[in-house]
């Protein structure tokens, strides 16, 4: 007897040593060590809608264009979110387009995150973001919006980036405070975005022990609306005065 429960024992534990994995998470843990609680979401097939977050539309102007280099800020294309989703406050001529992007609302996350995409991730990237905030704004669940995204690859309405190219979140992940209409904290530090879909940490090298003893490493972060479809590898932004906000 005391033989089959030795064995049942050692079964468990080499079943638990193996579901462990030390690779960092496509979706979530690339921004864990900086910013745990991006990873506190609820479930995405949570049949709860999120609560939109409004800002005042000058704010969220300015919020979006905080994203992005001094230089380009001035002629790039600006999107404010409201009570239809997104819609366009400014054509631009730089091929730039910034937003202040909330997809990740929908399971949980309380969080902005102003992003400039360039041509290439406005034609692709940005929209899919669009819709998720078209969605978000109807009231849509996670799970509705999951598979309205995955419809729209499927269907050919959205394409994953076609070439190498660069989205800035020079602002990084940030918390709005509504009472106090201000920006109560940085959840994850500016950093650039280069587009890499179907890119996995494996394939650049990268596991969770060399991300934690090294946070300045690039890794890859398939969390967005679209997963690897719309994957990226993050670069962590160093301060120089061109990126003054």
């Amino acid at each position: 007897m005391r033989f089959v429960q030795s064995a049942l024992l050692l079964l468990i534990v080499g079943l638990t040593a193996s579901a462990t994995d030390t690779r960092p998470n496509e979706n979530f843990s690339a921004r864990k060590p900086l910013s745990p609680r991006l990873t506190e979401t609820s479930a995405p097939d949570s049949p709860q809608a999120a609560m939109p977050i409004f800002l005042p539309q000058q704010q969220e102007i300015e919020l979006a264009l905080s994203a992005g280099p001094e230089h380009l800020r001035l002629e790039a294309t600006v999107y404010v979110f409201g009570k239809k989703g997104y819609e366009k406050i400014r054509s631009g001529k730089n091929g730039f387009t910034c937003m202040v992007n909330r997809d990740g609302n929908q399971i949980g996350d309380n969080d902005l995150k102003p992003t400039c995409w360039d041509a290439e991730g406005s034609a692709t990237i940005f929209p899919v973001m669009l819709r998720v905030g078209e969605m978000l704004a109807q009231g849509k669940t996670a799970d509705e919006i999951r598979q309205d995204v995955d419809r729209g690859f499927s269907e050919g309405r959205f394409v994953s980036p076609r070439k190498t190219g660069i989205a800035y979140m020079l602002r990084g992940d940030v918390q709005y405070d509504p009472k106090t209409m201000a920006i109560s904290k940085t959840l994850f530090p500016p950093h650039y975005m280069i587009y890499a879909p179907g890119v996995t940490n494996a394939d650049i090298g990268i596991n969770m022990d060399a991300y934690k003893r090294h946070p300045s490493l690039p890794l890859v972060y398939a969390g967005y609306s679209g997963g690897a479809r719309t994957a990226y590898i993050i670069l962590m932004a160093t301060e120089d005065k061109g990126h003054l906000h």
